[in-house]
């Protein structure tokens, strides 16, 4: 991807978080199309030699170790930040954010990209919102404070930050909002709420070119900018393009009230401190030991040989709150400040992972 009519990248020293991840494989290759020389920092080995492949300079190690992330950023002139560890608890990946931004001043860091996320919004999802939309309303997910408490250190802090703020981002590689719909497609049936809601959607290269944009605006201050898609979606939409890719699965549509009771009542998710789930631990040392890739690829293996039952995924809590929602996230901001225009509708979206699912599920 290369940004016509926009300055680009030339002789940039672009330092990378998450390099390896959903976004940054999409990233990466565009920062060097648009001339950037890119340094990666990877937990480990997994994905290096891909990396240096392209051309990429690879430096391993913990997010967390300010003195080594000191001396690997000296000399770049920006930090695009993409990592959230998601088997680590929140507390953990604020930690490693404070060394990562403590580093970044120490470096003489020109400028940060940090990917936060739509969900710091008091009213998401059921509200139109826009970057003036509150996000002071205590609780939530442990992930959603801590992008909040993120946002506010780069908002005060001396570095000028671009913070994007993302809808729900799909494509290949996309372990929610692709893959794992498609994979309850392929295993039978999706309910849906009836009414049902607005899919805020945004293909994984329109998030890239927000990223481009964002690195070559050249008066950045401390400036947040809403990412999302042309125009909102159906969620059925959304389903039947990746059911008409596969040629597998079905929707049926429930009223909003039965699949609420069907859950009972809601938890108290801020009753007692977050811990990291068994699950977590073994997703963290599977995908050292094995790499990300074949650690997922052996996850989706072993999914497929215990399912049971009858086929049909009823959406939890929170997926039920998205798929009846109706609010609305305005993009006008960066549209208009970054220059950011989406080129992917839904459409084009589901045609450029036509070849990714039919290779993963057809």
């Amino acid at each position: 991807m290369s940004l016509t009519g926009s300055k680009n990248l030339q002789g940039q020293a672009v330092f990378v978080t998450g390099a390896t991840g959903f976004l940054g494989a999409r990233l990466v290759p565009a920062l060097l199309n648009n001339g950037g020389q890119v340094t990666a920092l990877l937990r480990s080995r997994h994905g290096a030699k891909d990396l240096e492949a392209k051309g990429v300079t690879v430096v391993t190690g913990p997010l967390g170790d300010q003195g080594a992330l000191t001396k690997a950023l000296r000399g770049h002139d920006m930090l695009i930040h993409l990592a959230y560890d998601v088997r680590a608890t929140a507390e953990r990946n604020l930690t490693d954010f404070g060394a990562l931004l403590g580093a970044a001043q120490e470096a003489g860091i020109g400028r940060i990209i940090h990917t936060s996320s739509i969900v710091v919004y008091d009213d998401w999802p059921n509200a139109d919102l826009d970057e003036t939309s509150p996000m002071q309303r205590p609780g939530g997910s442990p992930y959603r404070q801590a992008k909040i408490k993120m946002e506010a250190q780069l908002m005060a802090g001396s570095i000028p930050a671009a913070i994007l703020q993302p809808t729900l981002i799909y494509g290949p590689g996309s372990a929610l909002w692709t893959d794992q719909l498609t994979e309850n497609l392929v295993a039978g049936t999706q309910i849906l709420p009836q009414p049902e809601g607005l899919c805020n959607a945004v293909y994984v290269d329109d998030v890239v070119q927000a990223i481009l944009r964002a690195a070559a605006l050249e008066d950045l201050g401390q400036e947040r900018f809403v990412i999302s898609g042309p125009e909102p979606a159906s969620w059925s939409e959304l389903l039947s393009g990746y059911s008409q890719i596969v040629g597998k699965g079905d929707i049926r549509f429930e009223r909003h009230e039965t699949l609420l009771q069907r859950l009972g009542p809601e938890p108290d998710h801020d009753a007692a401190a977050e811990t990291l789930s068994t699950a977590a631990r073994i997703s963290a040392l599977g995908r050292t030991v094995l790499g990300r890739n074949r650690f997922e690829a052996l996850v989706r293996a072993v999914k497929r040989r215990v399912a049971s039952g009858d086929g049909v995924a009823y959406p939890d809590r929170h997926l039920l709150d998205l798929f009846a929602a109706r609010g609305r996230c305005s993009i006008a901001l960066a549209q208009d400040r970054l220059g950011y225009r989406p080129d992917y509708s839904l459409e084009k979206g589901l045609e450029a992972t036509a070849d990714y699912l039919r290779g993963r599920f057809g």
